[in-house]
């Protein structure tokens, strides 16, 4: 008898940690798209007519690039901070609020997007993902998981895109046209 109730407790607090992670799940795979583009630009006194050429790339991972975590059931927190060590051993960390009632941050967590103002989460390869909730500022949980970008090649755009712009400068950055033609072509995939 003593038995079945350890295996039990065993077994229902393996369940309850069996979740935690990434609301969409913690492996994910990079796609490399890419499509070309045409642009052309009416002139005006100081410039003519023009068109220019540009291949547009995106990485992006088939399951978002932004995400929620995930965290164990019946743990009272109002903040989480996840740190992702790399394979390379590099890291980063963010930190958002957690909701209790739903045991998940109360925002998408960016996993992939690079740009000048934003890093992401996560790296190609494992990333061993460690977890800090908090509540009014003292932990209430820790505990760690695995989450892998896996290389999912490249995706070709069949689609060329054709874009005009009555402002001749267009010409000059044709690949401020490419998030408009990766969301019209639903990002080669």
């Amino acid at each position: 008898m003593k038995t079945s109730i350890v295996f039990s407790i065993l077994i229902a607090s393996l369940m309850a940690h069996a979740d935690i992670g990434f609301k969409r799940g913690n492996d994910r795979t990079a796609v490399l798209s890419q499509g070309d583009i045409t642009v052309q630009c009416s002139g005006d006194a100081h410039n003519p007519p023009n068109t220019t050429y540009s291949r547009c790339q995106l990485e992006i991972l088939s399951q978002g690039d932004y995400d929620y975590f995930i965290g164990p059931q019946r743990v009272q927190g109002d903040e989480v901070t996840l740190t992702a060590t790399h394979s390379d051993g590099s890291s980063r960390s963010k930190t958002v609020g957690y909701d209790s009632s739903t045991g998940q941050s109360t925002k998408a967590l960016n996993l992939w997007v690079y740009t000048l103002l934003q890093k992401p989460l996560l790296n190609a390869g494992d990333n061993k993902i460690t977890y800090a909730i908090s509540y009014k500022g003292k932990i209430t949980a820790r505990g760690e998981f695995l989450a892998t970008v896996k290389d999912g090649g490249k995706k070709i755009c069949r689609r060329h895109g054709y874009y005009s712009s009555m402002n001749p400068s267009e010409c000059r950055f044709p690949q401020n046209f490419c998030s408009q033609f990766f969301q019209q072509n639903n990002f080669c995939l």
